[in-house]
């Protein structure tokens, strides 16, 4: 085999690996996060509801749990405002938190209460 071709060889395994080293550093910004808990009887979908309307299901949380779940860029509208709404299975009632900001890379914990007419809101610390 020439040495040239070799050297080719070398140099385009050496960039594929260094490309592949930094692709973790080419992350977008990081998701705002929900700290949802369910102290209800009944399992809730989390909805996040954009000023312009748009709802993204973020997750769905069981009876009495506590689940982080993620808010998409996307899902938090041009001005960062949204409304987190939890859809309790087999039941009209749709408690929601109302218009909140959150930024990409908040925290923030949701709680359900336990006779499912409230959504609460309040800054989480981070674990």
């Amino acid at each position: 085999m020439p040495t040239s071709r070799r050297l080719f060889q070398l140099v385009t395994l050496g960039a594929a690996v260094a490309s592949a080293a930094c692709g973790p550093l080419r992350r977008g910004p990081t998701p705002a996060r929900i700290i949802f808990s369910n102290q209800s009887l009944d399992q809730a979908d989390v909805y996040a509801v954009s000023s312009a309307g748009g709802q993204t299901r973020i997750g769905t949380v069981m009876p009495g749990r506590t689940d982080t779940l993620r808010v998409p860029t996307a899902a938090l509208g041009g001005d960062n405002s949204t409304n987190i709404v939890a859809r309790i299975l087999a039941r009209s009632r749709t408690p929601s938190t109302g218009m909140l900001t959150l930024n990409p890379g908040d925290l923030m914990q949701v709680t359900l209460s336990s006779d499912e007419r409230i959504l609460s809101v309040l800054p989480a610390r981070e674990p």
